[in-house]
């Protein structure tokens, strides 16, 4: 999803097709949406029972009676695949629609929020004139209690637990808000004051993407204004004997288009460069940072954890996968792209070619091997921590897993609010009016200590996260409570 960082990304591409649908269009989209969800999915009602769901598919058809604008028909069809309450099965935001909405001078909420337990937080602010300040609490939007107003915005995600979903909303608050609401003049709030606690009523005007971003500087930006910026993917020498590695998403983040973005070339390249590198310098100890990680494939991580790992090992203790012809198409198609795309995709080609639709077989997972000794610091006198938070999600989540429940490393952090045994591996289909993806979860996959329980990865050593400091200060805060753990 998308937040007022990555607002500038959006402002770039071509504007949404304006087409109107059909009635009869998108009553036959809607057919095949729910149609290929159930053919694909491992169990698309784990969460949702049948029946429940099947209910909530005749009241939607009520909503596709006459024409729709593509917008407001993505918004009915995410609507009702978020019903499934899994992450893994989604219709993504519509961000040709709202980059369409920027580019014309559109008005946006100007702060980010934190969700949590002890309330929502305002975590930071943009614009000139701006009467929040950073820490005050959100207690009413437009008269609404925020967690009433919140959940009306979620209705178009769907996650296991609400910590994940609160997680996501967070980090998407203003395309939420106007994907639910559409463009606001302003909102009203009622916030407790961080300063002194009391209740306070402020009128906040919305903002174009220009008076949020040009107008001033945020008070993220003015206190990380004197350290550089923050690479997706990075690595360095940390107080002389600390190798810091943030080895980004693990995926091609620098596909050009679709076809390359499980090109595995270029991660590979760089996490053995980082790792050559902490070598040569004798460090002491490697801070692996997954935090804030959107997650991949293990095509990629696989790769990464072979650098550490001790023994073979596999990403899941079993990797149970629904055989269906929309993963066998969504499977072809990756087998078509061009690039090195691993060897995950002809297995899985393989697999379905040698069992009917509606199986479920247990994927035969392969084991990798630790890379030999030249590339490998299992046997070196280094100390291995993986580093997670509330928003390492997906295969990050796997990547902590693995490295705890194989004793590869050290999991220090806050626990994570996605799931080390969850229902993953998505794949998508496009439905054949509207052109829109959809995504679906085609596997039940166990993390490696064979556990069942629907549970993030809790750390071996609990490093809460508050957002008060940038994230140079976080990491000198890391390094420190390692340093003073005893010898492993």
């Amino acid at each position: 999803m998308l937040s007022h960082i990555v607002l500038a990304a959006v402002l770039s591409g071509s504007n949404p097709n304006p087409t109107v649908l059909p009635a009869e269009q998108l009553q036959a989209d809607f057919q095949q949406l729910y149609q290929q969800l159930q053919q694909g999915s491992y169990n698309l009602f784990a969460l949702m029972p049948k029946a429940e769901y099947d209910q909530h598919y005749a009241d939607f058809q009520q909503r596709l009676q006459q024409p729709l604008t593509p917008l407001e028909a993505r918004k009915v069809f995410m609507e009702f695949t978020a019903l499934a309450d899994i992450i893994h099965t989604r219709i993504d935001f519509p961000v040709a629609a709202y980059r369409s909405f920027l580019e014309n001078g559109g008005k946006t909420l100007p702060f980010d929020i934190a969700i949590a337990e002890h309330g929502v937080t305002v975590t930071d602010t943009f614009g000139s004139d701006n009467p929040l300040q950073l820490g005050d609490k959100i207690v009413q939007v437009n008269g609404v209690p925020v967690r009433t107003w919140l959940a009306q915005l979620q209705i178009f995600m769907g996650a296991e637990n609400q910590q994940l979903l609160d997680g996501m909303t967070a980090t998407s608050l203003a395309p939420l808000a106007w994907l639910y609401e559409g463009e606001q003049d302003s909102y009203t709030l009622t916030v407790k004051s961080v300063d002194n606690a009391e209740l306070r009523i402020v009128t906040l005007a919305t903002l174009d993407y220009d008076a949020q971003a040009g107008a001033s500087v945020t008070a993220t930006q003015a206190a990380q204004a004197s350290t550089p910026p923050v690479a997706p993917r990075d690595y360095r020498i940390v107080q002389g004997d600390v190798g810091y590695l943030k080895p980004g998403p693990f995926y091609n983040i620098y596909a050009e288009n679709v076809d390359q973005t499980w090109d595995i070339t270029e991660f590979h390249g760089f996490i053995d460069e980082a790792f050559n590198a902490f070598i040569a310098a004798d460090v002491a100890q490697v801070v692996i940072d997954v935090r804030d990680n959107p997650g991949g494939t293990n095509s990629f991580s696989d790769h990464m954890i072979a650098w550490f790992a001790d023994q073979p090992f596999k990403f899941a203790s079993d990797f149970r996968v629904k055989v269906s012809a929309v993963s066998r198409a969504a499977n072809d198609r990756r087998l078509a792209a061009e690039g090195n795309i691993g060897e995950a995709t002809q297995q899985l080609a393989e697999f379905y070619a040698t069992h009917a639709d509606g199986e479920v077989i247990s994927f035969p997972l392969t084991t990798i091997n630790p890379h030999p000794d030249g590339q490998n610091i299992a046997h070196r006198d280094i100390d291995v921590y993986v580093l997670i938070d509330r928003y390492s999600y997906s295969n990050a989540v796997s990547v902590a897993a693995i490295a705890q429940d194989y004793g590869f490393a050290t999991i220090i952090g806050e626990a994570t609010a996605d799931l080390a045994t969850t229902y993953a591996a998505m794949e998508q289909f496009t439905l054949d009016h509207s052109g829109i993806n959809v995504g679906y979860a085609k596997a039940h996959i166990i993390r490696p200590s064979g556990d069942l329980r629907p549970a993030g990865v809790v750390p071996d050593i609990a490093l809460p996260f508050m957002g008060e400091l940038d994230n140079e200060q976080e990491l000198q805060r890391v390094v420190a409570a390692i340093k003073a753990l005893p010898p492993q």
